[in-house]
């Protein structure tokens, strides 16, 4: 991801369950990585 990203899906997937959202924007938080936008579902 240090290479940057402009899109992200976070949660579960289509036929497999994911890492929870929360977890998915922590670690990007983490990674000093700002959000410039989310979605009002999460």
């Amino acid at each position: 991801m240090l290479g940057g990203i402009n899109a992200v899906i976070v949660g579960n997937y289509l036929t497999t369950l994911g890492r929870p959202a929360a977890a998915d924007l922590e670690l990007l938080d983490d990674l000093q990585m700002p959000i410039k936008a989310l979605n009002a579902s999460l």
